[in-house]
This record gives C-alpha cells, structure tokens and sequence, in this order.
C-alpha cells in the first residue's frame, strides 16, 4: 500500500510543480511580454509578479522583455484601477491591491473602502445574527431560573436592535 503512494507521489510531485510555475516552456518560449503584462495589470498583479514569470522561465532559457512586460501592465492596470473594482474587491474581502499607480489609486482605492465596509457590515450582522439564533434556542429550551432568563430576553432585545442597526447600514451604503 505504501508503495502505492509513494509511486502516486513520485508522478503527482512533477504535476504539482508545474501548477505552481506561472509559465511553462512553450508559454516561455513564444511569449508576448506586452499582452502578459496587460493581463497581469488588468489582474491588479504587482509588478514583482513580473520576477516570477522571470524565474519560470530561466529554466528553459528565457529571459522576460521587461520594458514590454511593464508596458503592457501600465496599460492593463487603467482597467483595473477603478472605483468600480475597487468596489468589487473590497466587497469581496479581498486584501487591498497596491498595485495602481498613484494617479489611479484615489478612484481604486475609494471604492475599495467602500466595499469593504460593506463587507465587514455583512460579517458582523451574520455574527449577530448566529447569537440571536442561539439566544432563541436557549429560550425555546427554556431557562428554568427567572433571572437569568430575562437576561437572556435582554440580550436577545440587544442582539434585534443591533440587528436592525446595521441592515439600516448597509441599506444606506448600498443606496449611495
């Protein structure tokens, strides 16, 4: 059985390697340094992403054309660097992208505080809402001591309003 596995390894372990280069030697060898960096830039990749296809294809001899690589890029990155991106990355919890250019990052960077406030208002009225739900079971199963029962409606009254709060947040971000 263990041979198995190790046989299985030994085949997977070139296979998952090659997963992890961003370019393979045909990709290498007939390169457009200018379209890989307008894809790149519209990606939002910074440009050290430009040393790691450097360094996939060294090993079949190929040296990136830099010059049309951050040119491309340049270009890809107008696409990118936008308050609606910004927008959508932030919104998605996606770490914030320093790769705009500083007359592009005000727009990017504006949407990208916008959605991740948003973002982070859905987190925390999940989190709220979990602990109404167990606040509720807690109550259907009943608590037999009085006190810590009107405790809990309390809190479950704390946790309604909360609640309330921030879906009025997010309505009114999402209205702007």
């Amino acid at each position: 059985m263990s041979r198995l596995f190790l046989r299985a390894g030994l085949v997977l372990f070139p296979l998952f390697l090659a997963g992890c280069a961003s370019m393979d030697r045909g990709e290498c060898q007939n390169a457009n340094w200018y379209a890989i960096g307008l894809e790149d830039g519209a990606r939002g990749q910074p440009l050290e992403r430009l040393g790691t296809h450097r360094r996939a294809c060294a090993e079949y001899g190929v040296a990136p054309d830099a010059e049309r690589y951050v040119a491309g890029r340049n270009e890809g990155l107008k696409s990118f660097c936008t308050y609606e991106r910004g927008f959508s990355q932030g919104r998605g919890g996606n770490a914030y992208s320093a790769a705009c250019p500083a007359n592009l990052a005000a727009a990017f960077q504006s949407g990208y505080q916008r959605g991740r406030e948003l973002y982070d208002l859905h987190r925390q009225l999940d989190d709220v809402q979990k602990q109404i739900a167990r606040s509720k079971g807690l109550l259907k199963d009943g608590i037999p001591n009085p006190r810590q029962r009107a405790t809990e409606v309390e809190r479950l009254e704390d946790l309604t309003r909360e609640s309330g709060q921030i879906e009025t947040k997010i309505a009114q971000l999402e209205s702007r």
